[in-house]
């Protein structure tokens, strides 16, 4: 194929050729108003929210999913490269990939978010189609569990990679926690979603508590009292279970994509992940929700583990997000941050990074639960990170 004088130009230089910023789709009248209205809810969202960054995104996702290529480019600008988020994993941004405007956003985000490598393998589970979501620790008899994504089972895991099926023949997994001797999970199907508890050492089943369809129970957390609050994405809603009762309740307000949860160790104050204000802070005795205040430049989107560790709370962000585990660093009212550390970031193992779990002083995440993947499947690498 013949070149044309500039790009060979370009090529001889050795410098980047990029195409230019396509025209805006148009959009058709039944499209229009609801698309508008879209972009006009979260307009004014921006006015109050605590991570301002979170909603300039969605901002730009919006315009990209409306093919208004010029808007999303604006709206991408508007990110600090120090934020984390990283709009070249996105689908939704094909139509922008290879134009100059995209690549210098790019281009400036991956010079900002540099690897962090603080970590250490601490074993492999050798079922690495298992695509376990979430992990649990048993201090007792010194064991991990895994709950998978695809094969509808738990695993048990020895701390040297020793494995064996636990409970077989259940539905999709999510969240997970070891609470005295009971295996707390939550198991969710298209007919309903349970909160499910289970015998540590027998496998017995020794509670059962079902929302119903239309619901996606993800992640728990399980006071010194046991207490039990579970995260519910599909409602943005957070459910709890008090010792002894027979139904769960549901928390007042709103948490919009509930992911993951954490409790204080007094027990005063429940963290939820949520958009747009990244964490919400709920306090457990007025039941009163505010957004966690942080400092400049911490962006909590996509916050997926989230766990409470001396006075401090231990992050895992995906999605959106350069994948990273970062410690927020609370004030002493334990519902505002003074700042962040990333603790791990751009480690070539990571495929997938979800949950992990706090064992002493080291926190245990899993790199690589290949959950997009269908073929060559790795080994799963569990890696531990010193606290």
């Amino acid at each position: 194929m013949r070149l044309n004088l500039a790009l060979r130009i370009a090529l001889l230089a050795g410098t980047a050729v990029y195409g230019q910023l396509p025209k805006s789709g148009t959009l058709s009248a039944e499209d229009e108003r609801p698309f508008r209205a879209e972009l006009s809810r979260l307009e004014r969202l921006l006015e109050t929210a605590t991570d301002k960054a979170t909603v300039d995104y969605a901002l730009a996702r919006t315009s990209a999913a409306g093919q208004q290529w010029p808007e999303a480019m604006q709206w991408l600008r508007r990110l600090d490269p120090r934020s984390g988020i990283d709009p070249s994993k996105d689908r939704i941004f094909a139509g922008l990939r290879g134009t100059v405007e995209f690549e210098e956003v790019v281009k400036s985000i991956r010079e900002a978010i540099t690897p962090v490598a603080n970590s250490r393998q601490a074993f492999r589970v050798a079922e690495g189609d298992l695509a376990p979501e979430s992990v649990a620790y048993d201090p007792d008899a010194k064991m991990f569990y895994f709950g998978s994504l695809r094969k509808g089972k738990v695993v048990r895991c020895s701390p040297g990679g020793a494995c064996g099926d636990f409970l077989t023949g259940m539905g999709t997994i999510l969240g997970l926690k070891v609470h005295g001797r009971n295996l707390w999970l939550l198991n969710n199907s298209d007919q309903e979603s349970d909160v499910m508890i289970y015998e540590l050492h027998t496998g017995r089943i020794v509670g059962k508590h079902a929302v119903g369809a239309g619901h996606l129970l993800n992640d728990l957390v399980i006071s010194p009292s046991g207490e039990a609050f579970f995260t519910d994405t599909r409602a943005g809603a957070v459910w709890h279970l008090a010792p002894g009762a027979q139904e769960l309740g549901m928390l007042p307000g709103r948490f919009e994509f509930a992911n993951g949860i954490a409790i204080s160790s007094d027990a005063k104050w429940l963290y939820v992940s949520s958009f747009p204000d990244g964490v919400t802070v709920f306090d457990l005795r007025t039941h009163t929700a505010s957004a966690l205040q942080r400092p400049a430049g911490l962006c909590l989107a996509n916050v997926d583990g989230l766990y409470f560790y001396r006075g401090d709370l231990i992050a895992i962000q995906n999605g959106i997000m350069a994948t990273r585990v970062i410690r927020i660093v609370l004030a002493r009212d334990e519902k505002s941050a003074v700042r962040f550390d990333v603790l791990e970031r751009g480690n070539p193992l990571f495929d997938g990074v979800t949950t992990g779990v706090v064992v002493g002083k080291s926190f245990y995440f899993m790199a690589n639960i290949q959950d997009d993947r269908t073929t060559d499947f790795r080994p799963i690498s569990v890696l531990a990170l010193r606290l």
